[in-house]
């Protein structure tokens, strides 16, 4: 049994499902990549219990059958055959790989070691690929880190009969992003944040299916479908953390700030939690520094709104940083206080939303 397939596609397709699989798993089968081959059609597909992914590229076969084999072998044989197509021959036992002048044999795993992954057969809603892979994007660096922070560690999407929103915070920073379009899917869930980074990925043009059901989320975009384990838990009313009252704001391009925080941070002290100091004042901001290796500063003029003459804050540069990457052009950003959450607008892009906690100098 024979397949032809450009090796650019099966390349593409394969990183995306390699990637997600884990090379050791407590189950030997999760590190087992399934492939399929009906009329037309090269499937393949992985998990690893978080998250499903299949893709489907069209190829040249001779029959119908199913394979499993190690993702990562397979994935590392493929990225370097020299030939631009690839000649896959199946037996029961191994795969004859050919590309060029190379030829190679791999050893297949029983051919029920991994079951087929089950998709939904109807999707209820849809969104822009683009368009959600950006509120996804430009949200999940709040995400947090640390396994001991559970639902935090996920990113939440609200489904409305108006918009959908993706949100992330980590307890010192939280961003969101509203598109202001329905989905046709009302609910609202927590998704690893991890799964989003696959996620993201998998989302390129056209329009992107959608369905809850099961516990998860299920997607489809072009010839990729994903299954993305829901997380449990409460996540946290953060709306109402953000403030509403700022005594003073300031407008200014975001590239520009973000640029001269990072230049000002490299000599801040990393065990204090990276601190670099803003002070604002009649239309001037300061941006300092000081660690074990010395003292940097930088100075530069912004419109300054509110009703205090001046303010003084510290924030870890990375968090700062961080909230202002998402943004093209300027910023508004807005201070409740000296250690009360400052919002960052963006002024082109209303529909994103940063909140940053300053750090506590007393």
């Amino acid at each position: 049994m024979k397949v032809h397939v450009p090796k650019k596609y099966l390349a593409d397709s394969l990183s995306h499902v390699e990637r997600i699989i884990p090379s050791r798993a407590s189950n030997p089968s999760l590190s087992l990549l399934r492939l399929d081959l009906s009329e037309k059609y090269l499937t393949l597909s992985g998990s690893n219990m978080d998250i499903d992914i299949q893709a489907r590229l069209s190829a040249d076969t001779e029959s119908e059958g199913s394979f499993s084999l190690p993702a990562s072998v397979f994935s590392q044989v493929i990225k370097s055959l020299p030939g631009d197509l690839v000649e896959l021959g199946f037996s029961d036992t191994e795969l004859d790989i050919t590309s060029g002048s190379f030829g190679t044999k791999l050893q297949l795993a029983s051919s029920s070691s991994v079951s087929p992954l089950e998709f939904p057969d109807a999707y209820e809603g849809s969104l822009d690929a683009g368009h959600f892979a950006k509120a996804l994007a430009h949200v999940r660096y709040a995400a947090a880190v640390a396994e001991y922070q559970a639902i935090f560690r996920g990113v939440k999407i609200e489904f409305s009969d108006t918009k959908t929103r993706t949100v992330a915070t980590d307890g010192f920073r939280l961003a969101y992003y509203n598109l202001p379009i329905a989905s046709g899917v009302i609910g609202e869930i927590v998704i690893p944040a991890r799964s989003v980074d696959e996620l993201t990925k998998l989302l390129s043009d056209g329009d992107t299916q959608i369905s809850l059901a099961n516990n998860q989320l299920s997607i489809k975009n072009g010839a990729y479908k994903a299954n993305i384990k829901l997380m449990e838990g409460n996540f946290p009313d953060y709306e109402r953390i953000i403030p509403s009252h700022f005594p003073v704001s300031i407008t200014l391009d975001a590239g520009v700030l973000a640029e001269a925080v990072s230049r000002v941070a490299v000599m801040a002290d990393k065990t204090a939690n990276n601190r670099v100091d803003l002070f604002i004042k009649e239309g001037q901001l300061q941006i300092t520094a000081e660690g074990s290796y010395g003292r940097s500063q930088e100075a530069m003029e912004v419109m300054q709104e509110g009703d205090d003459p001046e303010i003084a804050l510290a924030y870890n540069a990375k968090y700062l940083v961080d909230a202002l990457v998402p943004i093209e052009g300027e910023i508004k950003l807005s201070f409740s206080g000296t250690t009360s959450p400052s919002v960052g607008i963006s002024e082109k892009d209303p529909n994103y939303l940063a909140m940053v906690v300053p750090l506590r100098t007393g």
